[in-house]
C-alpha cells in the first residue's frame, strides 16, 4: 500500500496489525535537516515489510528519520519504536509512560496482573491466559536503551513544523497528542479516534480514575473545534465537537448499561467479570477479554469514587448500588 501525502510535507503510513483492528497510522514529516516519524507500528514481520516498503516509495532511508514522537505505550504505537532508535533516532515519551511501558514490555513477571484479574471475578484459566497473551505481545515489542521526554506545554520540532504537547490521560496514563495551531491539525494519536472508541481501561498499576481522566481530556479541545483531526486509526476528519459528544454519550450509555447490571444482582452485588460476560457472552478473544474487563473496571470504580457504588470483597470484588442510591 503507497504511502497517502496530506500535505507537501506530511504523509500517512499504514502498517497492519495482528488484531481485529486491522492498521495503525504513522504520520511521517519531512523537514529541512531529517524527517519526524509520529507513532512506530508494532514489530511483525508484516508491519516491518510494510512500513520499509512505504519508505523506500518516498525514496526515504531510516537513517534519515531523526525524532520519533510515541504517543503512548500500547504495542502498536512503541512496538517498533527501538527499531527506530538502532537506526539513530531520538524517540520521545512522557516520563511517567516510559516507567510502564518499561515494566508492560520488560522481562518482570505480570503476576499482579493475574491477581487483578481474579480479584474482579475471573477464574484462573481466564486470568492465566490474559498474562500470556501480554506475554506473547512482548515479543513484537523492542524498546530503544533511552527515551528522551516530552511534557505537557512543551512545543517540539516536527520536520518544519512546530507542534503543541497536550497531555490527555484515559486511554493510557500518559498519553499525548501533538497540535499543529499554524496548520490547524491535530496527531491525536488513540485520544480522537474518528469512528471507534478508545479502551478505557484500569489496571493494578495505573492512575485510579482513567474514566474521569478521559473526559477531562475530552474538555481540552474547545480552542481546536476547527483543527483538523489525524488519527492513528481510521480516517482524518474535522467535526471534534460532534464527536466529542459522541464519545461522551457512549460513555454515558455504558454507565448506565453496568448501573442496571449491578442494580439487578438481587443484593449479592456483581464482578467486572460477570458483567464482561453478561455484555459479551464467549464472543471475545483472550486479548479482548482483557480489553473489556478493565474497561468495565474503570466504569465501576468511576461510578463508586462518585459515590454511586460500593465495593466488597468476599474472595472476588464485588459492585453494589451504595446505600444512598438503593
Amino acid at each position: 500500500m503507497p504511502p497517502d501525502q496530506l500535505a507537501p510535507d506530511l504523509w500517512r503510513i499504514k502498517v497492519p496489525l495482528p488484531f481485529r483492528l486491522r492498521e495503525v497510522n504513522l504520520y511521517l514529516l519531512r523537514g529541512s535537516h531529517g524527517y519526524t516519524l509520529i507513532d512506530t507500528g508494532i514489530d511483525t514481520p508484516e508491519a516491518r515489510a510494510a512500513f520499509d516498503e512505504q519508505l523506500r516509495d518516498l525514496g526515504v532511508a531510516e537513517s534519515d528519520i531523526e525524532r520519533v514522537y510515541v504517543t503512548h505505550m500500547h504495542p502498536d504505537h512503541i512496538g517498533m519504536s527501538g527499531r527506530r532508535a538502532a537506526s539513530g533516532a531520538r524517540i520521545f515519551l512522557m516520563a511517567d509512560e516510559e516507567r510502564r511501558a518499561r515494566y508492560v514490555w520488560g522481562t518482570e513477571p505480570l503476576g499482579d496482573w493475574a491477581w487483578y484479574a481474579r480479584q474482579h471475578g475471573a477464574d484462573g484459566e481466564v486470568a492465566d491466559g490474559m498474562v500470556r497473551a501480554v506475554r506473547m505481545l512482548r515479543r513484537a515489542v523492542k524498546l530503544p536503551e533511552r527515551f528522551e521526554h516530552v511534557a505537557e506545554g512543551d512545543v517540539v520540532t516536527a520536520g518544519d513544523r512546530r507542534l503543541r504537547v497536550v497531555w490527555t490521560p484515559g486511554h493510557s496514563d500518559f498519553h499525548y497528542v501533538l497540535v499543529d495551531d499554524e496548520a490547524r491539525i491535530i496527531f491525536c494519536g488513540d485520544h480522537l479516534l474518528p469512528t471507534i472508541t478508545p479502551n478505557i481501561g484500569l489496571y493494578p498499576e495505573c492512575r485510579p480514575n482513567p474514566l474521569e481522566d478521559f473526559l477531562w481530556s475530552l474538555g481540552r479541545f474547545e480552542r481546536e473545534a476547527a483543527y483538523m483531526v489525524l488519527p492513528g486509526h481510521g480516517d482524518s476528519y474535522t467535526a471534534l465537537p460532534e464527536r466529542i459528544g459522541q464519545f461522551r454519550k457512549h460513555h454515558d450509555e455504558r454507565l448506565a448499561g453496568i448501573r442496571t447490571k449491578v442494580a439487578t444482582s438481587d443484593g449479592q452485588g456483581v464482578t467486572a467479570y460477570e458483567i464482561v460476560r453478561h455484555f459479551w457472552g464467549d464472543k471475545l478473544s483472550t486479548h479482548e477479554v482483557r480489553f473489556a474487563m478493565v474497561e468495565v473496571v474503570a466504569h465501576l470504580e468511576y461510578m463508586r469514587l462518585r459515590g454511586e457504588l460500593d465495593a466488597s470483597d468476599d474472595g472476588a470484588q464485588r459492585y453494589k448500588l451504595a446505600a444512598a442510591g438503593l
